[in-house]
């Protein structure tokens, strides 16, 4: 398997942060000058999702504690810590410069590797089903 890293985050947190807090804040993705045409019309959406790598987590727990002191697998947390170190994020997208994206509601530390990008569409990603 071969994933590319297609940029990274330029934010004020350079170490872990309540995530909460972090995702109040303004930062930015900067995709790398080969990536940029893909970005295409990124801003005729309001909201986008990230795909990043958690690059300076080490190791997992299956089980354990997670915020607030429950316990809980890693696959039913948002943990940073885990077998396969990927972190996605649903963003606002504030405005595009270039080959810079400045964004809000991510939460992740400065430098972090952005693996993808992608629109984030209601009634494709909504968690609200229909009935019929």
């Amino acid at each position: 398997m071969n994933i590319e890293y297609i940029g990274s985050i330029r934010s004020e947190f350079k170490e872990h942060a309540d995530p909460e807090v972090m995702r109040k804040a303004k930062s930015t993705i900067v995709i790398d000058p080969e990536y940029e045409e893909g970005l295409y019309k990124i801003e005729d959406n309001d909201y986008i999702q990230v795909v990043f790598y958690f690059d300076r987590s080490e190791g997992y727990d299956l089980i354990g504690k997670r915020r607030g002191g429950v316990t809980k697998g890693v696959f039913a947390s948002r943990s940073p810590r885990r077998p396969s170190p990927l972190g996605v994020t649903v963003v606002e997208l504030l405005s595009r410069n270039g080959r810079e994206l400045n964004i809000k509601g991510l939460d992740a530390l400065d430098n972090t590797p952005v693996v993808d990008i992608k629109p984030y569409v209601d009634f494709i990603d909504s968690n609200k089903q229909k009935s019929k």
